[in-house]
């Protein structure tokens, strides 16, 4: 039903359509009594007609009506005029969010204002108990002042299925869910195509809290980001698809420069379990404001990494050198191809000679590894100066004499590593600023060789075995906030490396007669052997490091030479395409069981740890 200009519904006065979409046509009014422009939606007869529906509807627009807040769209009334039933509302003067994104080409320091207004109104509804359900650009409008409004509360209540048959988890079908939003049957969707939680996607309806508005969040953040749906199919059952087992692309194949933060925020709002989302959009609300902070202070500076400033200075107490992880950081399955391991963006910090804090960090970071006498003999032999070892600080983090095995995570704010207690190792985390403590991996009478963080510090990867049995060592993976630990890969015998886009991972595998690189996805799919050494000159357990190019795989390797009394320890390279190798380094050392290299953040060299 369209209505012409002039028709009136009671007090309001039809003067233009503005709008129209599922839930009914929008239009501007005059509101007669009180001398101001209105939005007037009609809601479809088939849905108005729904007593049920439109009795749950009602209880929830007043709770949203309720609502005061300068980034939510005020609901004035929800009327009925001689058999039509509309919703009048704030009329917004300005542009939705799709629109300053896809046709203004609005830039991204901009997008994010309004987005973190977005987040603050959320967070007001939630706050109240109220989630909006149909979160997308749409329902965003931005006014011609610049300020961000949340449109339709309470409008996706009507909408939710009733009398259908749940499954066997309490909810929809998937195909059952995706076949009503794809025939746009009114009355049958749970929200929009592109911006549904996994929850929604699969008729969980039970499961729908205020988390998944989080989600959504996250596609209209990330869309913001890069001008594209995060989870864009050929048809709505390939959406779905998507958004339940797929991740998005990464952003960096978009913009390899895109400010590590923000990649970071986009993926854990994106997370497919609620359990590892950001558990309230206040704290998105929060982060976002920071890495707009950042953008301007930072202005005409590469915003890729986080600073070497921002880690806290560390050192771990009682850790054994030959299984210190060189924890890639930032983010995975979406970061920027410069994104340092911790080691990396340790012997960075002292190679600028950023900060005092980055020559803490380094120092203290260096001397876990055993490793400051080599970086500051390698800083000698480039012809720069050497940092002064003699004015650092130190931070201790722990003790108990039982720590072992530590990993620092991208954003410098949490270190992972092992408890030992009566013979049994665990897994904690520990919060640097407040050295708080999380265990989340229970105690096994296993041992750890490798631990390392995923590039969004989202998920650890962590190798566990018998001690003396390496074919029992397997990688797993589980969230930095717990939970159940997931076998990826049999047979690892060294910490993994991740690739600079966090889509693959490396590591060493050993028989009896040989050891191989080995490259796999980073869920432990599609392995393949890069290169193979044969035994006794084998590839060290120590791990490889990925360059930040992405191109080259860095081992320590072991060469027996015929006029050598011993063998000896080297630097290779070796090509992840097609496994080429060649040695890097003129320096030999004699063998140890697990040395270590780790690439500089800019490529321009490496880092080993090696018996001088």
């Amino acid at each position: 039903m369209t209505l012409a200009a002039g028709t009136k519904l009671g007090r309001y006065e039809i003067r233009s359509q503005i709008g129209e979409g599922g839930m009914g046509e929008v239009y501007l009014a005059q509101d007669t009594k009180l001398d101001r422009k209105i939005a007037l939606k009609i809601l479809p007869a088939e849905l108005a007609g729904n007593s049920d529906r439109m009795r749950r509807f009602v209880q929830e627009a007043k709770a949203a009506a309720a609502l005061n807040h300068p980034h939510i769209a005020h609901i004035y009334e929800i009327g009925e005029h001689e058999g039509v039933h509309f919703i009048a509302m704030e009329f917004v003067d300005g542009f939705t969010l799709r629109q300053l994104i896809h046709e203004k080409q609005t830039d991204l320091p901009k997008l994010l204002r309004y987005l973190q207004h977005a987040a603050d109104g959320l967070a007001k509804a939630h706050a109240a108990g109220i989630v909006h359900r149909d979160l997308k650009p749409d329902n965003i409008m931005v006014t011609r002042e610049g300020h961000a409004k949340i449109l339709d509360f309470g409008l996706a209540k009507l909408v939710e299925p009733t009398g259908q048959k749940p499954d066997r988890e309490g909810g929809l079908s998937e195909v059952a869910t995706a076949l009503m939003q794809q025939h746009s049957t009114p009355g049958a969707v749970l929200g929009t195509v592109g911006y549904m939680s996994p929850e929604q996607a699969q008729g969980k309806i039970n499961e729908i809290d205020h988390r998944s508005d989080i989600f959504s969040f996250g596609c209209i953040l990330y869309e913001a980001i890069t001008r594209r749906k995060a989870f864009a199919g050929k048809d709505a059952i390939d959406s779905l698809n998507k958004i339940i087992r797929e991740q998005p692309t990464p952003i960096a194949n978009f913009n390899p420069d895109m400010p590590y933060d923000l990649q970071r925020i986009v993926r854990r709002c994106l997370a497919k379990d609620p359990e590892e989302r950001y558990q309230t959009i206040k704290d998105v609300a929060i982060e976002i404001k920071e890495v707009r902070r950042e953008l301007q202070g930072r202005a005409g500076i590469d915003t890729t990494v986080p600073p070497p400033s921002t880690v806290g200075s560390t050192i771990h107490e009682g850790a054994d050198a030959s299984h210190i992880s060189a924890a890639p950081t930032s983010l995975s399955p979406t970061p920027s191809s410069t994104h340092p391991s911790s080691a990396e963006y340790i012997v960075s910090g002292i190679k600028q000679h950023k900060t005092v804090a980055s020559v803490v960090v380094a120092l203290a970071l260096l001397v876990i590894a055993g490793i400051g006498y080599g970086i500051y003999k390698w800083v000698a032999k480039q012809g720069k100066p050497a940092p002064t070892f003699q004015s650092a600080k130190f931070q201790r983090l722990t003790t108990s004499g039982r720590a072992s095995d530590a990993a620092i995570s991208p954003d410098g704010k949490y270190v992972a590593h092992v408890k030992s207690d009566a013979g049994q190792r665990s897994l904690w985390l520990r919060q640097v600023a407040t050295t708080s403590d999380t265990q989340i991996v229970p105690p096994s009478w296993q041992n750890y060789y490798g631990i390392t963080f995923s590039k969004d510090g989202d998920y650890i990867y962590y190798v566990l075995g018998e001690p003396n049995n390496p074919a029992t060592r397997a990688l797993y993976q589980v969230s930095a906030l717990g939970g159940a630990s997931r076998k990826l890969i049999e047979n690892v015998a060294s910490p993994v490396t991740l690739s600079p886009d966090g889509m693959r991972l490396a590591f060493v595998r050993g028989s009896a007669t040989q050891t191989a690189l080995v490259v796999a996805n980073a869920d432990g799919t599609g392995e393949r052997p890069v290169a193979v050494r044969k035994l006794p000159n084998p590839f060290s357990t120590g791990g490889p490091s990925w360059s930040p190019d992405g191109k080259l795989l860095a081992s320590l390797a072991i060469v027996s030479a015929s006029n050598e009394a011993v063998a000896r320890t080297i630097v290779v390279e070796v090509q992840v395409e097609n496994g080429a190798e060649r040695p890097i380094t003129s320096e030999k050392w004699p063998p140890s069981e697990a040395g270590q290299v780790a690439w500089l953040s800019d490529g321009s060299g490496l880092v080993a740890i090696a018996i001088d």
